[in-house]
Order: C-alpha cells, then sequence, then structure tokens
C-alpha cells in the first residue's frame, strides 16, 4: 500500500504504553466521521488535539481496519469544541473539564496562546488565583517540553521510536541538550550516527570545522572504529579518517580539537614505538589495566606437592570414568600449579575432556570453582558437557543497570578459588578487563577457547594476544582422538584450518557422512534448495526440527544472500501468518509468535546480550509487547527494544561464535567475496554438532581456504605483556 496523510482529531486513547510510546487512538475528522483506528509511536499525546498523520491502512485480525503512523505533527486544536475537550483531558495539571469551559468561556480561541505567552492573565479567569494559574503555566511548559522533543526529532527524520528513546535518556532536558549539542545523540543513542546528528547540527549552523562538529566527529570515530575490532587510531589514520568524514582536510583544526579533547580527559594518547595512538578513556583503561592485573596474576605460582597432583588428578578421572593423553594431564596438571593458564585446540582435540577433567581436578583439590561463557547458548552447552552449572560472564559479574557497570570488581571480587572460562576467543578487551579485575588474588584463572577461530566481535584480540606475548603458560592440544577422527566436521575443519580443501561430499542416498556438500551457483538457485534443505531433506533424513535443530550461516548481512534477505524467506516457510499466531510490525519488519530471533546489542536491563538466540512464545499486539524465551529464561520485549532485535533464521557466522548447533548449513557464495576468509569458513563449520551442509559454489569456498589474511586490529596488549 502506498503512504497517505490524515487529519484526525483524538477523540479518546484506547491504550498507552508510556514507555515506549505506542498508542491506540479513537479519532474522527471530516473524511471518517464514523470514526478511524489510529495506531502507532506518538510519544505522548492527548484527546482533543489534531494530528496529521502519514502512514497505510492496514486490517488487523482482531481489530479490524487501522491505521498505522509512520510519523506525524501535531496541530493546535482550532475550535472552541476542540480546545476545551484538550485542555479538559488531564493534560496539564490544575486543569480539569470545569476549568478548561471556565477558560474557554473567557479566552475563546485565544486560549492555548494565553497559556503559553501570558500565563499572567489566566488569573483574569473566575475561580483561577496567581498559584493556580502559575502551576498551570508550568503543566503546559512540562506537556510543550515532551511535544517539542518528539515533533523536533522526527522533524529532522527520527523515527518515533528513537525520538522515544532520546526523550527517555534526556528527560523534559531533552530540547535543550540536543538544541546546543546534536551531536551527543551520535554516541549517547544506541543507534543515532553522525550523519543523523550531524544534519540536525547543520539546522543550527554548526558545520564545517566548528569546533563543537570536529570533536564529535573524532569521538564518533573513535567510538565506530571499536566495532571493526580496534582499541585506537594512530595520529596518521586519525586526521585521514576524520578529514574524510568531515568533509575538510584542515589537519591544523582537528589536531586543535584533538589537544582540547585531550585536556578535557574525553580522549587519551599514548606514545608508542615513536607514534601516537589515540583512545578513548574506556579502551585505553581496559588494554593498560588488562596487561597490569595480568602480570600480577601470571606472576603468581601456587605450591602443590606433586604427590597431590597425581592424587587428585587420579580421584578426578576415576570419578568420571575419564582417560586423558599426555599433554591432556599435562593441561591438568599446569591448571593446579599456575595462576593463569591458557588451554587451546582445534575440534576433535579433547577440550571438553580436558575441561571435565581441570574442573573435575580442581574441585578434588578443594577448590570453590567458577564456570562461565560469552553467551546465553555457550553457558548452557558449557553446563551440559561439564557436568556443572555455568553462567554467562554478564550474569558472573552481576551487571547492575542502576550502578551501569559490573558489582563484582576489585572491590568486590568473586567468591572462588578458580574461575574457568570456556570460549575465550569470544571474549573481547573491554569484557575481560571487567573480569581479571573479579579474579581473588589468591584465585586462579583459566580460559580455553580455539585461537583459530574469528576473533571477538568487541574490540580487541585478546586470546591471541594472550598466546603471543608468552606471557602466560599455554598448553596446545593437537592430537584428534580416535573417536573424532571418523567425524569429515573435524576431518575437514583440520584441513580448512591448513589451508586444504575440505572434502566435499554430494549427498547421494547412498554414502553416509556427517559433512555434505550442495552445489549451487546462482543466488536464486541457492534460494530454492535451502527451501528444501531446511524443509525437507535434513528434517526427512536426520528428524532435525527446521527451527529449533538447524542453523543457517552466511557471511554477511547484505546482498541476496545475505542473512537479512534469507530471514524473510525462511520466516514465510518455518513460520507463516496463521490465525491465533499474533505478531508486531516494527520498522518494516514482523515478528510473529515462534519466530527464532537474535539479539543485537547488549541491553543490561533485560539481562539480553549480544548474539543471544531466542524463541519467540507470545506477542501481546495491543501492548505492543512480546514474551521471548532465551536460554537464560523468558525476557519481555516492549516495542522500543525490537530496534536491537533481529530474525535468527539466517544469522552471520560471526553471530555465531561460542554456540553449536545439532545441523548447520552454511552459505558459500562469490557474492560474499570480501568476506571468505579461511577463518570464517573454520568458524561456520565448528559450529556443526552432528550434521553439516556446505551450500553454494566450490570456488567460494576455494577462495575462503586460501584467503588466510587476517584483519589486523590496533591492539598492543601482547606488546604491553612483555614490556
Amino acid at each position: 500500500m502506498e503512504n497517505e496523510c490524515i487529519t484526525v482529531t483524538i477523540d479518546r486513547v484506547t491504550f498507552c504504553n508510556e514507555q515506549t510510546g505506542y498508542y491506540v487512538l479513537k479519532a474522527s475528522s471530516r473524511q471518517h466521521p464514523q470514526g478511524v483506528t489510529v495506531v502507532g509511536n506518538f510519544g505522548y499525546i492527548q484527546p482533543g488535539e489534531e494530528i496529521r498523520v502519514y502512514g497505510t491502512w492496514a486490517c488487523h485480525p482482531n481489530f479490524g481496519m487501522q491505521f498505522q503512523a509512520m510519523k506525524f505533527t501535531i496541530l493546535k486544536p482550532a475550535t472552541l469544541k476542540g480546545i476545551e475537550k484538550y485542555l479538559g483531558s488531564g493534560l496539564i495539571k490544575g486543569i480539569g473539564p470545569v476549568t478548561a469551559r471556565k477558560l474557554v468561556e473567557t479566552f475563546g480561541l485565544e486560549t492555548l496562546e494565553v497559556i503559553e505567552n501570558s500565563p499572567d492573565k489566566l488569573a483574569e479567569c473566575p475561580g483561577i488565583g496567581p498559584g493556580k494559574a502559575e502551576k498551570i503555566a508550568s503543566g503546559w511548559f512540562l506537556q510543550r517540553s515532551i511535544q517539542d522533543i518528539m515533533i523536533f526529532l522526527q522533524g529532522h527524520g527520527i523515527s518515533p521510536a528513537y525520538a522515544t528513546r532520546i526523550y527517555r535518556k534526556y528527560d523534559r532536558e531533552a530540547v535543550r541538550k540536543v538544541s546546543e549539542n546534536p551531536y551527543i545523540l551520535a554516541h549517547e543513542v544506541p543507534g543515532m550516527g553522525f550523519k543523523k546528528a550531524d544534519s540536525i547540527a547543520a539546522e543550527f549552523g554548526i558545520t564545517g570545522n566548528d569546533p563543537r562538529r570536529v570533536k564529535a566527529g573524532i569521538l564518533f570515530l573513535l567510538s565506530t572504529i571499536t566495532k571493526d575490532g580496534h582499541l585506537f587510531l594512530k595520529e596518521e589514520e586519525l586526521l585521514r579518517m576524520t578529514g574524510e568524514m568531515l568533509g575538510s582536510g584542515e589537519d591544523d583544526d582537528i589536531t586543535t580539537a584533538l589537544r582540547e579533547l585531550a585536556a578535557e580527559k574525553k580522549i587519551v594518547v599514548r606514545d608508542f614505538r615513536q607514534e601516537q595512538l589515540f583512545y578513548l578513556p574506556t579502551s585505553y583503561r581496559a588494554e593498560e589495566g588488562s596487561a597490569v592485573l595480568v602480570k600480577k596474576l601470571a606472576a603468581r605460582n601456587r605450591e602443590v606437592p606433586r604427590e597431590k597432583i597425581i592424587s587428585v588428578l587420579e580421584e578426578a578421572l576415576a570419578s568420571h570414568g575419564l582417560h586423558l593423553s599426555e599433554i591432556q594431564q599435562l593441561a591438568v596438571e599446569t591448571s593446579l600449579k599456575k595462576s593463569f593458564v591458557i588451554i587451546t585446540g582445534g575440534p576433535g582435540t579433547g577440550k571438553t575432556t580436558t575441561l571435565k577433567a581441570v574442573v573435575s581436578a580442581h574441585k578434588a583439590m578443594g577448590n570453590r570453582v567458577l564456570l562461565a561463557s560469552p553467551t546465553g547458548r555457550a553457558a548452557k552447552r558449557l553446563s551440559e558437557v561439564s557436568g556443572f552449572a555455568a553462567l554467562t560472564i554478564h550474569r558472573l559479574l552481576e551487571y547492575s543497570p542502576q550502578e551501569k557497570g559490573f558489582r563484582r570488581n576489585r572491590q568486590l571480587p568473586l567468591d572462588c578459588d578458580t574461575l574457568v572460562v570456556d570460549e575465550a576467543s569470544m571474549v573481547d578487551m573491554n569484557l575481560f578487563y571487567s573480569l581479571v579485575q573479579a579474579v581473588p588474588e589468591h584465585a586462579s584463572l583459566i580460559l580455553v577457547g580455539d585461537a583459530d577461530q574469528l576473533p571477538s566481535v568487541g574490540p580487541g584480540l585478546v586470546l591471541n594476544e594472550l598466546i603471543s606475548s608468552k606471557a602466560v603458560p599455554v598448553v596446545t592440544l593437537d592430537t584428534i582422538f580416535r573417536q573424532a577422527e571418523s567425524s569429515n566436521i573435524v576431518k575437514n575443519a583440520h584441513l580448512i584450518n591448513h589451508g586444504q580443501m575440505p572434502q566435499l561430499l554430494v549427498p547421494d542416498g547412498q554414502n553416509q557422512s556427517d559433512c555434505y556438500f550442495v552445489a549451487a551457483e546462482e543466488p536464486d538457485k541457492v534460494i530454492a534448495l535451502l527451501k528444501n534443505v531446511v524443509q525437507k531433506s535434513l528434517p526427512a533424513r536426520f528428524q532435525y526440527d527446521p527451527v529449533n535443530d538447524i542453523q543457517v550461516l552466511t557471511p554477511m548481512n547484505r546482498g541476496k544472500l545475505g542473512a537479512a534477505s534469507l530471514n524473510g524467506i525462511l520466516q514465510e516457510i518455518l513460520n507463516p501468518p496463521g490465525q491465533g499466531r499474533n505478531e508486531i510490525e516494527h520498522l518494516s519488519r514482523v515478528f510473529r509468535a515462534g519466530d527464532k530471533v537474535i539479539q543485537l546489542r547488549n541491553n543490561y536491563d533485560l539481562e539480553v546480550f549480544n548474539g543471544d538466540i531466542g524463541i519467540i512464545s507470545d506477542i501481546m499486539p495491543e501492548d505492543q509487547e512480546a514474551l521471548i524465551d532465551f536460554p537464560q529464561g523468558r525476557v519481555t520485549f516492549q516495542a522500543a527494544d525490537f530496534i536491537d532485535l533481529a530474525h535468527a533464521y539466517a544469522v552471520t557466522v560471526h553471530k555465531s561464535q561460542g554456540s553449536e548447533y545439532p545441523a548447520v548449513i552454511l552459505i558459500a557464495s562469490t557474492q560474499h567475496y570480501m568476506m571468505l576468509q579461511r577463518n570464517l569458513l573454520y568458524t561456520g563449520l565448528t559450529r556443526a554438532r552432528k550434521t553439516m551442509v556446505f551450500l553454494g559454489s566450490r570456488k567460494a569456498i576455494a577462495i575462503a581456504v586460501n584467503n588466510n589474511r587476517i584483519k589486523m586490529r590496533n591492539t598492543i596488549l601482547a606488546s604491553l605483556l612483555t614490556q
């Protein structure tokens, strides 16, 4: 349907979610004398107001025809009846229906003008003294400030959902703060970018090399580089990138802004090997602080008699019926003697068995052991394979939304003697710093992970830097165990890791394998085969549930074979609209009960974190809320929270880190040429627990295998550890 514009007067509000600004309105107009239902994010709005609404018509399965608002403009009531209804709706403290009638009788069509511009005249109305006049004036100011920010932001192309977020953050100060410095939106409100803030700033004459614009550009750059894994920018990089973003090559202005930002302690400058490195303070503290704490941790050894180590090792092995190789035993012994150890290795090398033995040995030693993983799925899997309870790192460190930080730190360390962290390749610099701060001075830290996987989504290259520094003991499990030798998933993972083509078995109904290749060159052919494999082939042959057991992975979000496009296709076949299956539309996406979804950003208030995957159990359309089952429990999402949610029938390989799935279908297409790398292919393959299907072209797989150019990240943790 095409967008339409209707002008209506609000008769009543039938539903309002004050947190999200979502409203269901009953309204009327000349074109719709019988009334019309208008729904959407309006922020704050009242009966009697006249609004011009832009949007589309839609038929709700339960509530009939509704006009869905995309944006709106508030018009002042133009009739005496409208003004009276508007003021008498409870909009302003001090004005009820009776007072509203008296005001309109006294001031007529000028009533709103008097309240806004000449509030002292209100005392001329019978029954209103100076005290009540002042109360009405302050109530009017509050309401106008709410409406002003909503109208102001939407006038600059910001959606009502983002406008509501901004108002919730800054409250009645929103108009002033945004007007004084629109650039605060770029780095203080999730989802807003520099370009949007820049367009608003231009309205206030902040352009070119205005110091506010230059400083904002620098801060925005230093915050966005963390998304590419960097902790800092070198001076040459920062000058070039800032100049390109601002459209100005004036290095002097940028240098002056850098000097002022450093003086204001908004950035940190480090002199390193005859270069200057520019950090945000949080990134600097995380890298510098981690280096200091790791040195202290690694310097401590435990005096444990050899006889005691042998005794507890035998006890741990006997209690679980475990058999360890020499290198696995070395890993357990090292973890008992050292305060910091890294255990690494590829698939099939016995990391899980070693981890279980490590935990059992430490418990036999009488140590209090805590286990953690970066994501909910990884923590759940760690609990299952180890036999011991595990938490996400965020839950372990007890994040407090009120304090905007972790409760567990140097002042209140974790209550343990041994901390084991699995899937350590996923841990970024900031989270690692929070983690090592919470390790008690007497305790040991054990990191378990595969250094050949994709690096963390967040900044830094923690596991690789720790290993390359040689400042921490590392035990590398490099022997593939006999039971894993029969797995083509394991064989292919090691072939790929050594730069060799995997063995690509085409399914023929005769030969059994856990790793298959389905050939398709053209995107349309890939999509047709994907539908068949997800809906029919894998469920029929292996009894997999298409939603819960099968995960489609792809290198990118964009493009015809990107996660966004594939999710629309897979939702249509796996969870189509149906009677009684509630749904909600948000930013042109439809979320439906039964959908598989993924969280895209950390939400500490809801305790849902980047990469968490869940299933929508129910949706309440009137409340604009959804109940989503995540591994850590059921969470209620409101309309404003949907900004950070996406469908997860298909996800990028990066987002799949730390998770394992019974069956994985990995899209390999030359369309994703820029993302085809060896560690990406390796990571995608090792997400499959039982069955792996490569779907695409041999050429794309070959490109990925031969591309071992790992994108460098700006971090010097290894250097700091060896100084």
